[in-house]
């Protein structure tokens, strides 16, 4: 056997400072298992997370007091300091490769990725988002980020083009890697009639599920707009789920009752528990995405990996998850009236729910299995 046959893969940091905000611990703690799996010793610099308790790979809680209500300058100091000391133990350790994170774009991300380069290893950086949803036009280190990283990975063809269109000729090596699914988080997920009585909701009604951060970009005004045309349909039900600005809160409130929805409409606000999570998207019938921007959409892959079709705004990313209708419902994004429309068939149609919900399932289990990201995220990792 030649030595390079024989050689060991090179081992893996990944440097993630997300943890569990917006559910982040459930991709990389599949993402560091697929290298597992690939044979890679693989390392996660992060946050405490409930993913951390029976991982196969090795986790070291770095990132300290980086959330919170300090003064940013404060944690941003703290936030350098942490990138310093993930970066330097993972040098210690013997990792050949880091894996990083992108959402900002901003000076810390830059920093983590030129000292990655100056302590000798190859860098991966996966962008999440292109330019920051709420800021779009706010990408401020992407060139430079671009041009200290070995490989930029892209979930989807969309955004692989919107980060060349980004780069705008600055050089950059940049390929696709999908982002894969959440079932291994959840091996017994309750059935709709439990998620349903353990949350307090009716057994009886055609409910819709809007979950996570309500930012104007992820259309749930759109959605609420749309249900005015039925909100004297005592069928249905729209539950609205996880944090939310008390201004936020405020207005769709105020909205609700303005157009008599308050009777349509049951808002949870607040954090969800992880351990509530499979209920809250087990529950609905149906989970609605009426984006007006997005990426990559880890809500449609958590739905669809809890046998959940998906009610979405009719963007790239969403079109390429939800298949021409095969796996859920799509319609003109910003467009109540198209939104309402849609809504409406669901009523008129309930049985419709049974085959795309077997649908997304079969796709989240087949499509977007982490063993199939795993390969593709090793091989270039071996090529670096």
């Amino acid at each position: 056997m030649s030595s390079a046959a024989s050689s060991p893969k090179p081992a893996i940091a990944i440097i993630e400072t997300i943890g569990s905000h917006g559910g982040m611990h459930y991709y990389t703690d599949n993402q560091a298992h697929a290298l597992v799996n690939q044979g890679h010793a693989t390392t996660l610099y992060s946050l405490p997370a409930s993913t951390d308790a029976g991982a196969r790979y090795r986790k070291v809680d770095t990132f300290k007091a980086i959330y919170g209500s300090d003064p940013k300058a404060i944690r941003g100091v703290r936030l350098m300091r942490d990138l310093t000391t993930s970066l330097l133990a993972a040098k210690r350790s013997g990792a050949k490769v880091c894996i990083f994170h992108l959402f900002k774009m901003d000076i810390f991300e830059l920093y983590a990725v030129r000292l990655c380069r100056l302590l000798g290893m190859k860098s991966m950086a996966i962008v999440h988002d292109v330019a920051r949803l709420d800021q779009p036009n706010q990408r401020p280190q992407l060139a430079r980020i671009a041009a200290a990283c070995d490989l930029l990975i892209a979930h989807n063809g969309f955004s692989q083009t919107a980060l060349l269109a980004a780069l705008n000729g600055a050089p950059a090596n940049v390929t696709v890697v999908p982002s894969g699914n959440y079932i291994a988080q959840f091996p017994d997920p309750p059935s709709k009639a439990q998620a349903r009585e353990r949350l307090g909701l009716p057994q009886d009604k055609l409910i819709i599920l809007f979950f996570g951060n309500p930012r104007r970009e992820k259309g749930l005004h759109v959605l609420l707009e749309a249900l005015v045309a039925h909100r004297d349909d005592a069928r249905l039900l729209l539950l609205v789920a996880g944090k939310m600005k008390p201004e936020e809160e405020a207005e769709y409130r105020a909205f609700a009752s303005e157009h008599g929805l308050n009777d349509r409409i049951r808002f949870d606000i607040g954090h969800v528990d992880d351990a509530d999570a499979p209920a809250y998207y087990r529950a609905p019938d149906i989970v609605a995405l009426p984006y007006l921007r997005i990426y990559e959409s880890a809500v449609a892959l958590m739905a669809m990996s809890l046998e959940r079709p998906v009610l979405a705004s009719d963007l790239p990313p969403m079109r390429d998850v939800i298949g021409d209708d095969a796996r859920g419902l799509l319609f003109a994004a910003s467009d109540a009236q198209a939104l309402s429309a849609r809504i409406g068939e669901l009523l008129a149609n309930p049985a419709q729910l049974t085959d795309l919900a077997t649908n997304a399932a079969t796709y989240a289990a087949r499509d977007r299995h982490w063993d199939v990201t795993g390969r593709m995220l090793s091989a270039q990792a071996e090529s670096l």
